[in-house]
C-alpha cells in the first residue's frame, strides 16, 4: 500500500507543477487549431469538436434572440449580447464546419 500512496503523492506533486503561464499558450494553440482547422483529428475529437461548436452556435443564436425580443419590446440590447452574438456564431460555424470537413491537406506537415 505505500507504494500505491507515493505514486498518487507523486502524481499529485505532478500535476501542481504546470504554471498559468503555460497554461495560456496551451489553451490558445488547442484552440486556434479548433478554429483553424489545421489537425486531423480522430472521430472521438471531431464528435468534441461538433459538441463545442453546436454549442457556440445555441450561444450565438440565443444572443440574437435576445436582441431581437429586446427590440421588438422598443428597449435597447444588452450591449454586451450585441457584441457577443457574432462572434459566438462565427466561432461555433468554424468549429462546426471544421469538425464535419475535417480536410487532411489542411493538417501541418511534419518533417
Amino acid at each position: 500500500m505505500k507504494d500505491r500512496d507515493d505514486w498518487i503523492r507523486d502524481l499529485e506533486r505532478r500535476q501542481d507543477n504546470i504554471d498559468p503561464i503555460r497554461r495560456i499558450p496551451n489553451s490558445a494553440f488547442f484552440q486556434g487549431t479548433l478554429i483553424n482547422g489545421n489537425l486531423r483529428l480522430n472521430p472521438v475529437q471531431r464528435a468534441g469538436a461538433l459538441l463545442l461548436g453546436v454549442c457556440g452556435l445555441a450561444a450565438g443564436f440565443f444572443s440574437v434572440a435576445s436582441v431581437v425580443i429586446e427590440l421588438r419590446a422598443q428597449h435597447f440590447p444588452d450591449l454586451a449580447y450585441m457584441i457577443f452574438a457574432p462572434f459566438s456564431l462565427w466561432l461555433g460555424w468554424k468549429l462546426t464546419k471544421n469538425a464535419f470537413v475535417n480536410d487532411p491537406t489542411k493538417a501541418r506537415r511534419h518533417a
